[in-house]
């Protein structure tokens, strides 16, 4: 939304589509790309909630360790999962 701070968009897309609550922590990825692209990743703490998935959004949703992640998460989210993005 117009004006939303990062950590109030988390909160509200996280819950939107997959209606988990969560706290944001630190900002873990920024950067800038191709024209007007901006990449933004923060840490989020799960604090509640079920989850449910609109299939317009979200085909599927699991928990995995970092270390099970499955087939398929492009290496970029991987590494940043692992803490080894740029």
């Amino acid at each position: 939304m117009k004006g939303e701070r990062f950590e109030d968009t988390i909160v509200r897309e996280v819950r939107e589509e997959t209606g988990l609550h969560v706290q944001v922590g630190d900002l873990a990825h920024l950067k800038s790309g191709y024209k007007l692209r901006l990449e933004v990743a923060y840490e989020a703490t799960f604090v509640g909630g079920t989850v449910k998935t609109d299939s317009f959004e979200i085909l599927e949703a699991k928990w995995f360790a970092p270390s099970d992640l499955p087939e398929g998460v492009q290496e970029s989210h991987r590494l940043l999962i692992l803490g080894k993005g740029d």
